[in-house]
């Protein structure tokens, strides 16, 4: 009786996972593969709390990772926000952000940059952020001494400023447009409650930190829990191939814009 309860919960637990593929069994010789979801209990990094291994199948077979694997990280929406999008648009108002920040701490704009980032400096020397005050957040984001803003922060410094914050519609489009973050299948039913998998946060970690077997998960870091089916898989790597692959070009002046006003203005 109990192990027909055992299968049953199984099945239950795979039809809900839509997007992920369970293990029915792990047997003696079961070994990590491309795609494979680690979770890492304990790890105060919400970079690190979960991540897919992308090390190639053939290389993991080959034995050519040098007993390494590398994963892109599972992570929040929260933290793909406070960690990338949000700081993003900081950057493109920092001007705005730092002459608030000069202002509320008496420094004189007409000094230049380097001066006025040394006194400010000075200013906040001994002080810790306070993520309810407009100028703390703003004197942290100009001198680079946080490499994130919370949600509520942000919201704060963009009412202080006057400008409004990003809408959530424009966040959502950016996600979904961004070429370094995939959408997953949802994996709370598995204890990893990421949403995004972000790409350009690659990592490693030892092959024998993993555990693959429950008998394994005390002494190991990480535990295998599921592994991402096709083609979210497949789209994963193909993603990594064009982040990691794409060259820029310099803003060499041409004549497109010219010549596609003339095209339309002669029709």
């Amino acid at each position: 009786m109990l192990l027909m309860e055992t299968v049953l919960s199984s099945l239950e637990v795979q039809q809900s996972v839509t997007g992920w593929v369970l293990d029915e069994t792990v047997g003696p010789d079961a070994k990590l593969r491309q795609g494979d979801l680690i979770r890492f209990e304990g790890n105060d990094n919400a970079l690190r709390q979960a991540g897919i291994i992308v090390t190639a199948d053939c290389d993991l077979e080959q034995k050519k990772h040098a007993r390494l694997v590398t994963l892109v990280p599972v992570v929040t929406i929260q933290t793909a926000l406070e960690h990338y999008l949000l700081t993003e648009d900081c950057e493109r108002k920092r001007p705005q952000i730092e002459d608030f920040a000069y202002q509320k701490y008496d420094i004189d704009k007409r000094q230049d940059r380097e001066t006025k980032l040394s006194v400010l400096k000075e200013a906040m020397q001994g002080t810790t952020l306070n993520k309810d005050d407009p100028a703390s957040i703003a004197a942290y984001f100009v001198l680079d001494l946080s490499s994130t803003i919370s949600v509520s922060s942000y919201k704060v410094l963009m009412a202080a400023l006057n400008m409004g914050p990003k809408k959530a519609d424009a966040l959502r489009d950016q996600i979904r447009g961004r070429g370094d973050l995939l959408i997953l299948p949802s994996a709370q039913n598995l204890g990893v409650v990421g949403e995004l998998a972000w790409i350009r946060h690659l990592w490693q970690t030892p092959l024998g930190d993993i555990a693959i077997r429950t008998s394994e998960v005390s002494s190991r870091l990480g535990e295998r829990v599921a592994r991402l089916d096709s083609p979210y898989r497949y789209r994963l790597t193909q993603l990594m191939a064009q982040v990691f692959s794409d060259i820029g070009l310099p803003n060499t002046p041409d004549n497109v814009e010219k010549t596609l006003k003339d095209v339309y203005s002669n029709v």
